[in-house]
């Protein structure tokens, strides 16, 4: 009796079936358990072999390098993706710890202003910033800071105010060049993030990225939604300084 005709016997017997109806589940169930079948059976390697995309035919151990080879450089190519995050993290991450210890430094409202936008466009991945303040009666700020109306932000930028969270994506030149009228980049992605504090609408901050779909609707916007609820506190703070 040959192996092969043993290990088919042993196959149907585990499985309590005849060697005449022997499926492929229940072939591929043995070889899983017994791993060394083609140490036992080498004569039968150079027997078997595979097509491949060239047309060509290849052997099975050809096969099994190819697919261990793929399958180290997806894990490679993983692995890198999730250092390259990490590494985007860390560097947010010492971003907005420097951008909070400064704001709460921050003397006035031009200073808020001035802070947030120098200390965001340090970021690697920020090609441009802005930050638009929202008229208010007690508002005493430099020329140098945007300032608009609460109607005309929304009216513009319904989206990030109607769901009071980052909107990223592209917009139209036309808002590119309001909102980065300064920058010599090529903006081909935006974040938008409101700036609120006590559900209050208090400013506009806008991130660019010369990268296209850099932001994206799948960007996870925490750190960006946090920088907006921090800035927020910080401008209510000293609104609030100057109307007592």
């Amino acid at each position: 009796m040959s192996n092969e005709t043993s290990a088919a016997e042993q196959v149907c017997s585990e499985n309590g079936t005849s060697a005449s109806r022997l499926t492929e589940e229940q072939v591929v169930a043995y070889l899983r358990n017994n791993s060394d079948f083609f140490i036992r059976q080498e004569d039968l390697l150079t027997d078997l072999s595979l097509p491949h995309e060239s047309g060509k035919a290849i052997s099975l151990l050809e096969k099994q390098v190819t697919i261990l080879r793929d399958r180290g450089i997806e894990a490679r190519h993983k692995l890198n993706d999730l250092l390259k995050n990490a590494r985007n993290n860390d560097n947010l991450f010492e971003t907005t710890r420097s951008l909070v210890l400064s704001l709460m430094r921050a003397g006035n409202v031009t200073e808020i202003a001035e802070v947030t936008r120098n200390q965001l466009f340090k970021h690697d991945n920020i090609d441009a910033c802005q930050i638009i303040l929202v008229e208010h009666p007690d508002l005493n700020v430099s020329q140098l800071i945007k300032v608009e109306s609460l109607e005309k932000l929304k009216n513009d930028f319904n989206d990030v105010f109607r769901l009071k969270r980052t909107h990223c994506g592209a917009v139209t030149e036309e808002h590119l060049a309001y909102l980065f009228p300064d920058s010599d980049q090529k903006i081909l992605s935006t974040a938008l993030c409101p700036v609120i504090s006590n559900s209050e609408i208090l400013a506009l901050l806008a991130f660019g990225n010369r990268t296209e779909n850099y932001f994206n609707v799948n960007l996870d916007t925490l750190f960006l939604d946090f920088i907006g609820h921090v800035v927020g506190a910080a401008l209510d703070r000293l609104l609030l300084a100057n109307i007592e």
